[in-house]
């Protein structure tokens, strides 16, 4: 007798992740004529940016530069200036893929420094960190089983599991001009500028992801007097992206920025509290949701022989995700009278056995007691413990939040975000046959001591969970200790079926 199935089709994006993947970009930077020679360099930063993502048959690439500046003293110990350079850089991952997969990108400056050449030129030196996720479209057929026989033992589970299901992406631009509160000084000449995005509240509805947050600034300026102000600030931003299928209002929308472009500066007036923002990035989105997935992972039958066919399949899971605060304290230099400003670099290792690790450096500018701009490079080693089981894939991101003096300390603020998933091997009955065997004449009832999972126990006995429950008088489907068992067999099994009836 054939058994009758009915299919499940399950549409889901595969995940595969490159880390660990680091390069040096060099650029060399020389002064212009209208400007002083070099003295010192006391402060290095830059902003990666990415211009294309392209996926072929064997190869992913990322293309982009490092918008790097330099602040330097001048040789006559007078003053400070700024520099700025482009560094391109390419990133290459020979993989095969299909053509249609998406590639999400995130890069990082783990250092940057600049060494002098000459009085009028610099070497900029940027570490730079990449992270390649190549997201694969993908279905996985299952067969259901549809009315079981009678005679047939089927155990099957419903599992949840959080699959991503969708990706999108949104470019999102802010032109804007924002202003600095009135009772602070205004710039003359803006010195630096950076931005990073700070993500709140997110959402899906229908076929519409919508989410909310916030482009942060924060610019290190001269007054008119020559005086360096720093001033941090925010520009609020709502968006949108539409989806290629709709999603439930439950599942996990997961956004990764990117800068394509950066452009701030003051208006170019006198004692300037206006600041001109021209920004663009694409906000890299995975939607993870709850997919039911039922598997008839045994079966057996009590009065013929059955022949079963199986399927083996994998799918990767996401078990939780996690945010957690990280607060470190760095030692301030002891000549530190003010702090002007900071930048923060981040190195990480990829998840291990049970911590990851990482590196955190803080470039400090500040005054000293003489009122000359000092800098100084602090580092720190950084350690997360696992909140998951060993088995578990563990992606983890560091973000930095702020820096401010406290207490003759420097306390530093991180966002660790977490996520654990899991590869599962499932079995699934597929098909199978069922050909009717001759009655035992065997004994209806057996005694045994046995403990665990009751459908192992019927299945190796001939007999069924229900049976040994009624038999027993249990209400658990295992035990945890042995004990002596009466289990129905046989006709013992069908008398008690029809009893039951």
């Amino acid at each position: 007798m054939d058994i009758l199935f009915h299919a499940q089709s399950i549409t889901y994006l595969v995940e595969k992740r490159y880390d660990g993947l680091k390069q040096e970009q060099t650029g060399e930077i020389s002064v212009p004529e209208t400007l002083p020679e070099l003295g010192r360099v006391v402060d290095c930063f830059g902003t990666v940016l990415v211009q294309n993502r392209s996926v072929d048959s064997g190869s992913i690439t990322v293309s982009g530069g490092i918008q790097t500046g330099v602040i330097y003293v001048p040789a006559s110990g007078e003053g400070i200036e700024c520099l700025e350079l482009w560094i391109p850089f390419t990133v290459t991952k020979k993989i095969s893929t299909q053509p249609e997969a998406v590639v999400h990108y995130w890069g990082w400056l783990r250092s940057i420094d600049a060494r002098f050449i000459n009085s009028r030129k610099l070497l900029i030196r940027a570490d730079l960190g990449s992270e390649l996720t190549v997201l694969t479209p993908a279905r996985l057929e299952l067969q259901q089983l549809g009315e079981c026989p009678r005679g047939l033992m089927c155990k099957t589970e419903t599992y949840p599991m959080r699959l991503p299901l969708c990706a999108a992406e949104k470019e999102v631009r802010i032109a804007d001009e924002v202003l600095m509160p009135e009772e602070g000084q205004g710039m003359d000449r803006l010195l630096k500028a950076q931005c990073w995005v700070e993500l709140g509240d997110r959402r899906v509805m229908g076929d519409r992801a919508i989410f909310h947050g916030e482009l942060k600034l924060r610019v290190l300026g001269l007054t008119e007097d020559g005086e360096i102000v720093t001033w941090t600030g925010g520009v609020p931003f709502s968006q949108y992206a539409d989806l290629d299928r709709s999603m439930e209002e439950d599942a996990h929308l997961a956004i990764q920025p990117i800068f394509n472009h950066v452009e701030i500066d003051t208006d170019g007036q006198p004692d300037s509290r206006r600041l001109l923002v021209n920004v663009s990035f694409t906000a890299q989105m995975v939607l993870w949701g709850d997919v039911p997935v039922t598997l008839t992972q045994d079966a057996y039958s009590l009065d013929s022989e059955f022949c079963p066919e199986w399927q083996n399949c994998e799918l990767s899971a996401c078990l939780d995700t996690l945010e957690a605060d990280v607060t470190k304290n760095l030692e301030l230099p002891l000549e530190t009278v003010k702090l002007l400003d900071w930048t923060m670099f981040t190195d990480q290792e990829p998840g291990g056995t049970e911590e990851a690790r990482g590196q955190l450096g803080v470039n400090l500018l500040y005054y000293d007691g003489d009122g000359k701009i000092q800098s100084k490079l602090l580092r720190q080693e950084l350690r997360l413990d696992r909140q998951a089981e060993p088995s578990t894939d563990w992606k983890w991101h560091l973000y930095p939040i702020e820096v401010r003096q406290q207490n003759g300390q420097l306390a530093v603020s991180l966002k660790a975000k977490q996520r654990y998933c899991q590869t599962k091997a499932l079995r699934n009955l597929c098909g199978g046959t069922l050909t009717p065997k001759q009655a035992s004449g065997g004994p209806s009832l057996i005694v045994r001591a046995a403990s665990g999972d009751l459908w192992d126990l019927a299945r190796d006995h001939g007999s069924t969970v229900q049976a040994i429950q009624a038999a027993n008088e249990l209400e658990g489907v295992s035990l945890r200790e042995k004990r002596l068992l009466l289990i129905p067999v046989g006709r013992g099994v069908m008398t008690m079926e029809e009893d039951s009836e």
